[in-house]
């Protein structure tokens, strides 16, 4: 708190001084009191009323700055608040206990609101292992009975099966740091790995694949820290997407396609990061959808004309690679295509050390537009 804000606090006290002292002035000299005892009287007068005030200030300064500190707090508002210095005046001393209460309802609060969330994941966990069984049984039965719609049911199975899995890392996506294993892997094996868990849907969706675009230009393959089995996951994503949304011959005039491909950037500086890229030729996003694709629950115009979309690919693509210190962006355009992209820095340590921070250790130029 600035001084002119303590005066204004404490105005009325401040007017009744200034009052006594000119009563003082006007009514000591009609008794008879020479100028030099005015002014004396005044002096004294002045000096007893500024020392309580000054004292009182002084006093209550260093609380009143941490009060204002905490005023300005928007994220850590809580732990700012436990931390608050005990004053040493009563009135101090009542506003000190009564935050001091708020916090600890704040903080039982979070604690049981943590807890709340934690078994909710244990339990969408345990359903997810749970309906895997009957998916599994459904299967086997399929590929033992002959019917022209196998094909068809086999198809719907793979959906709800991929639900399932996004419902399971959803739930997890809050504790990707407790499951967490940083390996060196190939860039290329990683996509290999993910295109094979999807490729009867490729093909199904007679969907080209290219995978030269991994290897640079001197034959290398880039390593990429991460952990294996949540890219995975986060690259099935992107082509469930662009299966979804791939180009129709007959409609689009151009054959359905996926392309991967690689890019080191800042080689050889502490920036330096590879650049995992997923292209598609398939319908593009709006220009006008671009700014939320990654927003929890958005469709947009692809999900709403083209087929039912629950919008929560994107947004688990991005939370995960957030909470894995990855940088994810994408570039579209429609009747073109799109373009996603994850950058991996290229030191394991800083990895690491972002992940337990919980920060974006992918900085630079991958925008989310």
């Amino acid at each position: 708190m600035r001084l002119s804000d303590y005066l204004r606090s404490h105005a009325a006290r401040v007017t009744c001084s200034l009052v006594l002292l000119i009563a003082i002035a006007v009514l000591l000299p009609p008794l008879g009191v020479g100028r030099d005892g005015v002014l004396l009287v005044l002096i004294i007068c002045a000096v007893l009323e500024a020392i309580p005030f000054a004292w009182g200030w002084l006093r209550q300064h260093s609380f009143n700055e941490a009060l204002s500190a905490l005023a300005r707090e928007e994220e850590d508002a809580v732990s700012l608040a436990k931390d608050l210095p005990e004053p040493e005046y009563p009135e101090g001393e009542l506003a000190w206990q009564a935050i001091q209460n708020v916090v600890r309802a704040a903080q039982a609060e979070s604690n049981e609101a943590q807890a709340s969330v934690e078994e909710y994941r244990r339990y969408v966990e345990t359903w997810v292992h749970e309906v895997k069984t009957p998916l599994a049984a459904c299967r086997l039965m399929l590929a033992n009975a002959k019917s022209p719609d196998n094909a068809q049911l086999s198809r719907e199975l793979g959906r709800i099966d991929s639900y399932v899995e996004q419902a399971l890392y959803y739930a997890r996506s809050t504790s990707v740091e407790k499951d967490y294993l940083v390996r060196a892997v190939p860039a290329d094996r990683l996509v290999k790995d993910a295109v094979s868990s999807r490729a009867r849907t490729l093909i199904e969706a007679h969907m080209a694949v290219d995978l030269s675009g991994l290897a640079q230009p001197d034959g290398t393959v880039p390593e990429l820290y991460c952990d294996p089995k949540w890219m995975d996951f986060v690259l099935g994503q992107l082509i469930d997407n662009a299966i979804k949304y791939r180009a129709q011959p007959q409609a689009d005039g151009r054959a359905p396609r996926l392309s991967f491909s690689t890019r080191v950037e800042d080689a050889g500086t502490a920036r330096e990061r590879a650049v995992l890229s997923v292209s598609d030729n398939g319908c593009g996003i709006a220009e006008a959808d671009l700014p939320r694709v990654f927003d929890r629950g958005f469709t947009g115009q692809n999900g709403r004309s083209h087929q039912k979309s629950t919008g929560m690919g994107l947004y688990l693509v991005r939370t995960l690679c957030q909470k894995m210190g990855l940088a994810v962006g994408v570039r579209s355009r429609v009747g073109v295509g799109t373009t996603i992209e994850i950058a991996f820095p290229r030191e394991r340590s800083r990895m690491l050390r972002d992940v337990t921070a919980g920060q974006d250790s992918s900085p630079a130029n991958l925008t989310e537009v």
